[in-house]
């Protein structure tokens, strides 16, 4: 009988291993898919050609990826724009404004829009992460 429980046990190690998947492989997985989302969102978002840059970013230009300031690192990553760029706009409080209308302008929704546009790319490079993550498991 012991034979056949230390099979099941190394059996369910070794599986677990595989499945089971740490906080840093997790932070990977999803990092990979917010950086595709880095990549293709400025192609949806508004451009505004008769503005004048200065020293002021552009929202195509304030993307961020990483871990979200108070959050517990649990192997999520965050997504969005600049709180406070280099240059001291609050972009996520201008893309709020632009995404979701004013009194006076209408919403573009461009966020939303994106999302659901990037969502077959962002899930498929999340699973090829995914899976490279497991085989390496695999392989120790």
């Amino acid at each position: 009988m012991s034979d056949f429980e230390d099979q099941m046990n190394g059996m369910l190690n070794q599986i677990g291993g595989m499945v089971n998947l740490t906080v840093e492989e997790r932070e990977e997985v999803t990092k990979s898919g917010a950086d595709v989302l880095k990549k293709n969102m400025p192609t949806v978002t508004p451009y505004n050609g008769r503005r004048k840059h200065g020293d002021i970013d552009h929202l195509r230009d304030s993307f961020e990826v990483g871990q979200i300031q108070g959050e517990p690192e649990d192997g999520h990553t965050g997504f969005g724009f600049a709180k406070k760029g280099k240059d001291g706009v609050n972009h996520a409080r201008i893309a709020r404004f632009v995404n979701d209308g004013t009194v006076k302008k209408a919403p573009t929704h461009f966020i939303d829009k994106g999302f659901i546009q990037f969502q077959g790319a962002v899930n498929e490079a999340m699973a090829k992460k995914l899976s490279d993550v497991q085989l390496r498991k695999a392989k120790k």
